[in-house]
């Protein structure tokens, strides 16, 4: 099993004190869903750090932070989505490709037809990765989120979490 983290993202500045917590996720439908548990025990600097390090490199987004590392906020480029998805797509029709390739033999037996379909559907949204709090407290995947956003708005970070899976 493994961690991951999520981010609590808004379309406006967020106060410290308005910043997610783990008793938020307490008999939330995530707990059991997608994850085993929430934790605080996390460090909200370095999970930003690469957010914005992936996002960054990806050359998806451009980020402010100032010096204290209180409001942070990134913006997506007008080619972002693009940037963003670029590695998920080519996988997603590598998987696409194999499983229009197979015969009725592969499909009747399930194994490899069925490991490219949950190729396809991770590479579209995948399950175990960042999660994002958004506006209205909706949980959703990063990739959910970035699909959403909308290009040359600005978006708030406030706090972080670890989950198990």
């Amino acid at each position: 099993m493994s961690h991951n983290r999520i981010f609590q993202i808004r379309s406006n500045p967020i106060n410290k004190e308005d910043y997610i917590e783990e008793s938020d996720f307490y008999g939330h439908w995530f707990i059991g869903s997608v994850a085993d548990y929430v934790s605080s025990d996390c460090n909200r600097e370095d999970d930003v750090r690469n957010l914005r390090d992936l996002l960054v490199n990806l050359r998806a987004a451009r980020f402010g932070i100032d010096k204290s590392y209180a409001h942070i906020s990134f913006v997506l480029m007008p080619n972002g989505k693009e940037a963003y998805f670029t590695k998920a797509y080519e996988d997603f029709v590598a998987a696409r490709q194999k499983t229009m390739a197979m015969g009725l033999a592969e499909f009747a037996s399930g194994s490899a037809f069925a490991k490219s379909v949950r190729i396809m559907n991770s590479s579209y949204n995948s399950e175990f990765e960042y999660y994002v709090s958004a506006d209205e407290g909706e949980i959703i995947t990063l990739d959910d989120f970035i699909r959403k956003a909308e290009i040359g708005k600005w978006y708030y970070i406030g706090g972080t979490l670890d989950y198990h899976y």
